[in-house]
This record gives C-alpha cells, structure tokens and sequence, in this order.
C-alpha cells in the first residue's frame, strides 16, 4: 500500500539524456580561443620591443649628454673639420660620440656672410648600424 501511496505522490521522474558539447563547438572555442591569444602575444611582442627601442634611446640621449659635459662648444675659435671626438668610445662602452664643425654653404652673391658654422653631433652604436644625429648652428667668435 505504501508502494503505490508514494508512487502517486512522486511520479516517476524522466531522466533528460547528459548533454555535453559537440565536437563542432569545442572546434569553435578552441578556434576562437587561439585567435585571442595570437593577438595577445603579438601585442606583447610589440610592447617589448618599443621597450628595447625606448632604452635605446634614453641610452643615446645619456651619451649626447656625457659628450656635452666632457668636450663642451663653447666657442668655435679654430675650425676641425671632421673630427671623431671619442673614437675609443670611453664616454660607453659601445658608443662612439663624434662632433664635426662645417663652415656654411657659400652666401649667393649679394647677400652677406653670416659667419655660421654648421656643427653635426652623433652617436653610433651596434657596431655602427645605428646612428643617431642632432645638427645646430654657430657663428664663430672673432
């Protein structure tokens, strides 16, 4: 009597069949999955190489500024054409800092000598291939 009370209070229970993903949407996510960490890596990639170029850089611009403070241009008495100030790159290991002082382009007749020199500062470094250049421009002193 029991069996058939509690079988009408709780009726039997159909039991839905286990469902899982199909191999099409595994496929899918997988798929989808692989293109977002190609960009993510690619984009890291990036980053670490603006990373390298910055240091480049900034390791450039503290060579620029050690040539400055070790030979000054204070005044262009004498003109040295060409010259390679740190050829054993003593400022860094690595890096060559050159100065060269150009007399400017001949005046067009009829217009006046301004008595400036053109004064070329570089860095060179990675074995030359890379080479960074800052050009201003001097009036010799009399």
């Amino acid at each position: 009597m029991n069996v058939e009370l509690g079988a009408a209070m709780f009726p039997p229970v159909k039991k839905k069949a286990a469902r899982g993903f199909t191999l099409l949407e595994v496929m899918l996510a997988v798929i989808i999955l692989g293109g977002a960490l190609s960009v993510l890596y690619r984009s890291i990639l990036v980053n670490i190489r603006m990373i390298d170029v910055s240091h480049e850089r900034q390791e450039v611009a503290y060579v620029f500024s050690l040539g400055e403070l070790e030979y000054p241009l204070r005044d262009i008495e004498t003109i040295e054409e060409d010259a390679v100030v740190d050829p054993d790159g003593s400022l860094k290991e690595g890096y060559i800092f050159e100065r060269t002082v150009d007399e400017k382009e001949e005046p067009e007749e009829g217009v006046e000598d301004d008595g400036l020199y053109v004064v070329r500062t570089s860095v060179t470094w990675g074995e030359g291939r890379n080479r960074e250049e800052i050009i201003r421009y001097l009036r010799k002193t009399e």
